[in-house]
């Protein structure tokens, strides 16, 4: 046999063309045997909505309701409401925190107290957890009160930043009815009211200091 015959005959496009095809296949079945990892969290909720109401939301709120008033006083009326850059700029932080609370609240897997933490009022307010399984119960009907706070906070911030103080009086109004509604749905659902009965307006530290001198 001479040295031609024993010399090995190139492979044929085709041969390594199905070769390849193979190798392909056999590494996409490899793949796909393989579990997907879950995804890592993108977040790890540490305050409670407690904490998150206590430290955000109320204190904001409060800027936002106290930046235009009426207060009455034993020297006589004043018409509080921004007056200069500083002061708008004041009142537009407190309504960022505000709606930026909102969506803190909103965050799947917040519990809404510590452990040790009770009632103050037993019998009208619900305890911490008889709140959080009446959220977990309807976790749509909870998104859409905090919606609602996240909604009226941006109508106040374009109000803020067109410093129309009339407007913010409206939306304040239209914020305290979200914070209320939500209130009574979790918080104190057992208070009962006399008919015709109206939550006094907020007394500005203020004017309570003038009354009481």
């Amino acid at each position: 046999m001479d040295e031609g015959h024993l010399m090995r005959k190139p492979a044929s496009p085709f041969f390594l063309i199905a070769a390849g095809l193979v190798v392909s296949l056999v590494s996409m079945a490899g793949c796909q045997s393989r579990p997907a990892e879950p995804p890592a969290p993108t977040y790890a909720p540490a305050a409670t909505i407690k904490d998150i109401m206590d430290a955000i939301v109320d204190p904001s709120a409060d800027v936002v309701w106290e930046s235009v008033a009426t207060v009455v006083t034993p020297s006589g009326t004043e018409e509080r409401q921004p007056r200069t850059d500083e002061e708008w700029t004041n009142v537009r932080r407190g309504a960022i925190r505000l709606v930026e609370g909102a969506n803190l609240l909103l965050m799947p897997g917040r519990h809404v107290a510590r452990e040790h933490e009770k009632s103050e009022v037993p019998g009208i307010e619900l305890e911490p957890s008889e709140m959080e399984a009446h959220i977990n119960k309807d976790r749509a009907k909870w998104e859409k009160h905090v919606k609602e706070l996240y909604t009226q906070t941006l109508a106040a911030l374009k109000a803020i930043e067109a410093k129309d103080p009339k407007a913010l009086v409206d939306i304040g109004e239209r914020i305290d009815g979200a914070c209320e509604n939500c209130h009574v749905t979790y918080w104190y659902p057992n208070q009962v009211l006399p008919p015709g009965y109206e939550e006094p307006a907020p007394l500005h530290p203020e004017a309570s200091r003038k009354k009481s001198q």
